[in-house]
């Protein structure tokens, strides 16, 4: 295992809770900020125990309510080896948990979603202007009562007015335009809300099944639960599997309908078999060291080919084509631990079902831990990447942990140009 080092790195005032670069403008990301302003009565900061984006969630009718949130959105531009502050947005009235840009880049152009501690989804734009980008604020829209937390949020990668999120009472929902396909963010156009399944503590994430039509979702939260569910009333109504993890499910990261990537409290990343019917089966296993936050796909080299209704990153492991073996590379968030870099590998026997194979494996290919507290956000510059004076490729990472405010710029190997 490499251990890697930072080739910048730099204090925030405010403790950064996510990252995301821009599809449309890749030297370009943005990092979301989440500060719980302490109470009066209070000398002290607050303790870790209630300030901290898995935290903060504690639950409506707590006395976390009456607090204060706030929180910025601070747009950056890689130049070279440093990192350059373009603009920052400052959100007095609700903190960052959670950020994504749309994937529907000709409907939408380059918008930014954010999850609100206040129970909303605000959109932004990326504005260029001569002096300089900066994020336009579009509108914001009420998902639920401003006392309950938005979690995590994803947009639907076929349907460009359908976003869905998870909520700090446990509920997963679906916000929809309903007259328009493509303005989502317009101020005229209300959401139509629909709760597609309950877990009975907070639930930290979700991801729509790829290739679903009838908008399947997986869902992880604090219960240790894992969920199917569809949004369509059809002859399937969904599962619950609670043996697969042993703490609360934070991270989910399909590869294909049937196929997906979990990350958990309990420190361990999982590749598990999630049939629509069937049993849920455990294909591989590895601890990280700490609670996996989230994960993320590093791309694949300039001219891979997709798989149908399948991510390109993962279409060298699961193409038969590509022969008798295949891996991909994962970016793991391991809050205590920092980021790991992990390998997923596989190897078909001639006439086994990719599905049900049990040759999986996954190895830690290097580590991050330069930071000193939860690492919760971190994100991959899209692109080719560089290549240094071997032709060995190079990606580019920036990460972040909270209760340091740090954040990093930081390089790996991927694999050869």
């Amino acid at each position: 295992m490499t251990s890697l080092n930072s080739i910048y790195s730099e204090r925030l005032d405010l403790p950064p809770s996510c990252v995301a670069f821009c599809p449309t403008s890749p030297e370009c990301f943005v990092v979301g900020t989440y500060f719980l302003h302490p109470k009066h009565e209070q000398k002290n900061a607050v303790s870790d125990a209630v300030d901290g984006p898995n935290s903060t969630a504690a639950g409506a009718g707590s006395d976390d309510e009456a607090q204060k949130r706030s929180g910025s959105l601070i747009l950056y531009r890689l130049t070279d080896d440093h990192i350059v502050h373009s603009a920052t947005e400052l959100t007095p009235t609700f903190s960052i948990l959670d950020i994504e840009w749309s994937p529907h880049v000709r409907q939408h152009g380059s918008i930014l979603a954010v999850a609100t501690s206040t129970g909303s989804l605000a959109f932004y734009r990326l504005q260029a202007e001569n002096s300089g980008a900066r994020l336009q604020w579009l509108c914001e829209k009420q998902i639920c009562d401003a006392a309950i937390l938005v979690l995590d949020l994803v947009w639907h990668t076929s349907q460009a007015h359908v976003i869905a999120v998870t909520l700090s009472d446990g509920r997963v929902c679906i916000c929809k335009n309903p007259t328009t396909t493509d303005s989502l963010w317009s101020t005229q156009e209300p959401l139509e809300i629909m709760d597609v399944t309950q877990h009975d503590l907070e639930a930290w994430t979700l991801a729509f099944a790829p290739n679903s039509t009838a908008m399947g979702i997986f869902s992880g939260g604090d219960d240790a639960v894992l969920r199917r569910t569809q949004s369509v009333d059809q002859e399937f109504g969904g599962w619950h599997d609670r043996r697969s993890h042993h703490a609360g499910v934070t991270a989910i990261l399909p590869l294909r309908s049937d196929l997906i990537l979990t990350g958990s409290y309990d420190d361990h990343i999982r590749l598990i078999s999630a049939p629509i019917q069937g049993r849920r089966t455990v294909l591989a296993e590895s601890n990280l060291g700490g609670g996996v936050w989230r994960l993320k796909l590093f791309d694949p080299a300039a001219g891979a080919a997709a798989l149908p209704g399948t991510p390109t990153s993962a279409s060298a492991i699961l193409s038969r084509e590509s022969g008798p073996s295949g891996s991909l590379l994962i970016l793991a968030s391991c809050m205590h631990a920092g980021s790991r870099v992990v390998r997923l590998s596989r190897k078909y026997s001639p006439g086994a079902p990719l599905a049900v194979h049990t040759d999986w494996s996954f190895e830690v290919m290097a580590k991050f831990e330069e930071h000193k507290s939860m690492n919760y956000g971190s994100d991959i510059q899209p692109g080719d990447g560089t290549a240094d004076a071997d032709g060995r490729r190079l990606k580019t990472v920036v990460s972040t942990s909270f209760y340091d405010k740090l954040m990093c710029l930081w390089r790996v190997h991927t694999g050869t140009t």
